[in-house]
Formats: structure tokens, sequence, C-alpha cells
């Protein structure tokens, strides 16, 4: 029975991936340095330890979860070394989702992410990057670089291909106004 249920997920998603091709393509909606640090709970640079993915049976898709071993916190209170975040995408046995404007990481890459929970608390151990793709940096030779495809709106408010120490210096100096 399970597997049955399996095999009508899997053929759902192949159905709606073949629908896909005749729907206009539109891109994520072009997200601010400033606006990504102002909706993030912490924001964190660090090398990925490991991945894991699972069929969520109650969402019926695969969730990602990523163990980042933290090097610097760049903004917000953080007391542990090692982090975990999920995301949509990734491989079961044969089966493979791979989402166009959702994050994703590999073991061993450096980077630098913007992370909420759900309940907006630090101290939970599971997180979330805020703004999918557009909230993680690849860090390689002091650059930050973000995987970015098809982006609506102002290409120009998105820092991309950026020196580690200015992108950092510019989160450090964003004012988070008050709630209130």
């Amino acid at each position: 029975m399970k597997i049955r249920g399996f095999f009508v997920y899997c053929m759902a998603a192949v159905i709606v991936a073949m629908t896909l091709g005749a729907v206009p393509v539109h891109g994520a909606v072009a997200v601010s340095t400033d606006d990504l640090v102002m909706a993030s709970d912490v924001i964190l640079r660090g090398v990925v330890e490991q991945t894991k993915s699972v069929w969520d049976q109650k969402a019926g898709t695969i969730i990602t979860r990523a163990h980042l071993n933290v090097t610097q916190v760049i903004r917000g209170d953080l007391n542990t070394k090692s982090v975990a975040f999920e995301y949509e995408g990734g491989t079961v046995g044969d089966l493979t989702l791979q989402l166009r404007d959702v994050v994703s990481v590999v073991k061993g890459e450096d980077v630098i992410v913007f992370l909420k929970t759900k309940a907006g608390k630090v101290n939970e151990n599971v997180f979330f990057v805020h703004g999918d793709k557009q909230g993680k940096y690849t860090v390689k030779d002091g650059m930050a670089t973000k995987e970015i495809d098809y982006i609506e709106g102002d290409p120009a408010v998105i820092d991309n291909n950026i020196p580690i120490s200015t992108l950092i210096k510019k989160i450090r100096g964003v004012k988070k106004h008050d709630k209130t």
C-alpha cells in the first residue's frame, strides 16, 4: 500500500513537471540584502557537514536537512557550533526533486546563509533559509556569490559576486526597525 501511494505521488510529480513547459517562465522577485537581513533571525557562515534527504509523507515531497558547521556568526545570537536547516528538494533512491528557485547545498560547501525559524525563536533546532536561493551565498576565493537564475524586478538590488568582507560589513550595518 505504501509503494502504491509513493507511485501515485511520483506520477503526479511527473505530470506536473511535464505541464510546466507550457507555463510562462517567471522568476523570483529580487530581494535586497537589507530585506534579507531584516527578515532573518540569524545570519551564519559555515561549511556544510552533511545533507540527508527524506520523503515527507505528510507534505508529499522530498525534504533535505543540511547540517552546518558554523565558522562565523555574522548577525544574531547563536551559542552553538552546529545548526541544521531544511529545504524542499533532494534525492531519495532514484527520485530527485530539484526546484529552480529553492536553495540547495552540498557537503563541503562554504556558505553564508540567512536563517529563520518557523516560530521566530533562535533556540529551536532547525531553521529554514529565508529568501530561498537568494538567502544563500557560496563563498570561494574571498568572494560571496549567489546562484540565481530568473529574477523579476531590479536585479541591481541583489548583492552578488561581492567580496566577503564587504558583504559582512553591509549585513552588520543594516538597522532593524522596531516592530512596535
